[in-house]
């Protein structure tokens, strides 16, 4: 009798873990949770971005824009002018003339200039250019790469220089001219297009040698910038050996982009409505 009994508790408790089994495969096949949506920059926010940074787009002439080697035989037929409005360091033999002062000097209008400048932005650059061209000054270049370019041309023994670029800038850069993103990971990838920045470039792997690579390959010759968005750490894991005048890394990375677009008040920020519901298409 207690064999009989035995055998069928047992068989019950088998019959029991096949059940439970089976459920909690099911469970496990058909959550009740789905997994939280992927955040994708919504068409509503890309317009307003594109409104917003579009409205005031400078006029642009390239014209005037110039890289070291290509005057470097005649570099002393040019006239240096420091356009900076409180230049940190001086330069030799450079007159210290912003560009609102230089296009009043009707004078200087035939006469060869070669203009220096935080060297940044080719969307500037570029409309300093359309502004002295229609203030009649005919012989005007515009050193790419600026203050930091002329300082590497005229070192003996330049070092790897990093340089460094505000949230505010890249982003009027970027929708105003032309400049290369490049994202160190995947996860900056990722957050990059949560804010719709999503023309860029990931990199295989964060070493210097490949974002060099492309550096040499996007920037129309060295001409236009090229911006590296990464970490902190991302950043250290770097290992510089060679100057670009054109290379670029996001000072803050994504998160100063996020705080810019707050400050803009592009997206909403409140401790009750999280900030991705005003920019982002749930999908």
């Amino acid at each position: 009798m207690a064999t009989k009994t035995s055998t069928r508790q047992y068989c019950a408790s088998f019959l029991l873990a096949l059940v439970m089994g089976a459920i909690s495969i099911c469970a496990h096949a058909n959550p009740d949770v789905s997994p939280s949506p992927e955040c994708a920059a919504s068409d509503d926010y890309l317009s307003k971005l594109q409104r917003f940074f579009g409205k005031t787009k400078p006029v642009q002439d390239y014209s005037c824009l110039t890289n070291y080697p290509a005057i470097a035989k005649n570099i002393r037929s040019y006239q240096l002018i420091d356009t900076r409005s409180n230049p940190d360091v001086a330069v030799n033999d450079a007159w210290n003339i912003p560009v609102d002062e230089l296009k009043l000097k009707g004078f200087l209008g035939t006469r060869p200039l070669l203009l220096l400048d935080e060297g940044f932005s080719r969307v500037q650059q570029a409309a300093t250019c359309a502004t002295l061209k229609k203030a009649g000054f005919t012989s005007v270049k515009i050193l790419v790469g600026g203050i930091s370019q002329w300082q590497n041309a005229n070192t003996k023994k330049p070092k790897p220089v990093t340089q460094f670029v505000s949230a505010s800038d890249f982003i009027h850069e970027f929708f105003n001219g032309r400049v290369s993103v490049v994202a160190a990971t995947e996860a900056t990838s990722a957050r990059l297009k949560e804010l719709g920045f999503s023309d860029h470039r990931l990199l295989v792997e964060n070493k210097f040698s490949k974002l060099a690579e492309i550096v040499i390959s996007s920037s129309g010759g060295g001409y236009d910038p090229v911006v590296y968005i990464g970490t902190p750490a991302d950043f250290q894991q770097l290992e510089f050996n060679q100057h670009f005048s054109n290379l670029y890394f996001l000072q803050g990375g994504v998160d100063s982009l996020l705080a810019q677009l707050r400050r803009d008040q592009l997206i909403e920020y409140t401790r009750t409505k999280p900030q991705e519901t005003s920019f982002c298409a749930k999908k």
